[in-house]
């Protein structure tokens, strides 16, 4: 489940997994501001809000990438788990004969190692090549910044074990009956791998759909900042000042234009978006 968990500015470069919050940060400054400050800090003097806005972007792509690599290894998990099933119902019988045994035998070994390589390769280092972020076996969380104040959501990880307690060996048919149905009235490993996994793809699936429409927004709110920023400044850095007062003037009143067009165009991406409501908060 994703939830909002900080808020502040967000930092010049794209997080996964930050550092601690007890080091201090522009954040932990910005997060005592007042709301009316912080549309003022916006565009203050050395921010450039199109640059934090393309931060956001790859932040919510490494995020949505390390959800698309899970949803692609569950899928596949979820396959060799249907074979797994079959194999362990054919090793129950008792009347077997010890080829055929040992045939299924190592069919079940591969369809185990099958899996392990499966959630070994649900690890996903993004265009970046940092630490890689595995949703499925992580013992921790991943976080990602959502917005220009810095907010950050939660990706959950499954923590599967890398073989989802399967045993190595069926060494017998009563052996596989209990990996099928269970011993004593508890949940057998087989269908209680089987939960994992399928209530690890509906959580990815939701956490995708939300991902996606949070890139969106961060996408199209990035180019409508970078076009805002380039009319402000006149196509030059924000540190570069107009050459006369003259200059100056016609940039204002040009920027004051498209302040305009872009507050009528970023109406349309959602109040429910924080990522349009901080953009629409510089038009106040």
């Amino acid at each position: 489940m994703i939830s909002n968990l900080t808020s502040g500015f967000i930092p010049s470069a794209p997080t996964l997994n930050p550092v601690s919050s007890s080091s201090a940060s522009p954040a932990n400054t910005a997060s005592a501001e007042s709301p009316g400050k912080k549309a003022e800090l916006e565009f203050r003097a050395g921010r450039n809000a199109a640059k934090d806005y393309s931060a956001v972007q790859q932040s919510l792509a490494k995020g949505k990438g390390a959800v698309e690599t899970a949803q692609a290894a569950t899928s596949d998990i979820k396959e060799s788990l249907v074979k797994v099933r079959e194999v362990a119902t054919q090793l129950a019988d008792d009347s077997l004969a010890a080829p055929q045994r040992e045939k299924l035998q190592k069919e079940y070994s591969a369809l185990r190692s099958g899996i392990e390589k499966s959630l070994e390769g649900a690890s996903y280092k993004g265009a970046d090549g940092g630490k890689g972020v595995n949703l499925l076996t992580d013992k921790d969380s991943t976080k990602v910044t959502i917005n220009s104040y810095g907010s950050q959501s939660e990706l959950s990880s499954s923590k599967l074990d890398k073989s989802l307690g399967l045993p190595e060996k069926i060494g017998s048919a009563s052996e596989a009956r209990e990996l099928l149905n269970g011993k004593e009235g508890k949940t057998s490993v087989l269908a209680a791998a089987e939960k994992s996994v399928n209530e690890s793809s509906e959580r990815l699936a939701k956490e995708d759909q939300k991902l996606k429409s949070r890139l969106e927004t961060a996408t199209a709110v990035s180019k409508a900042a970078a076009s805002l920023e380039s009319e402000r400044t006149g196509g030059r850095s924000a540190s570069r000042a107009a050459p006369d007062e003259e200059s100056r003037a016609a940039l204002l009143k040009q920027a004051e234009e498209t302040r305009q067009q872009l507050k009528q165009q970023t109406l349309g991406l959602g109040n429910k978006e924080q990522g349009a409501r901080s953009l629409l908060s510089l038009f106040s």
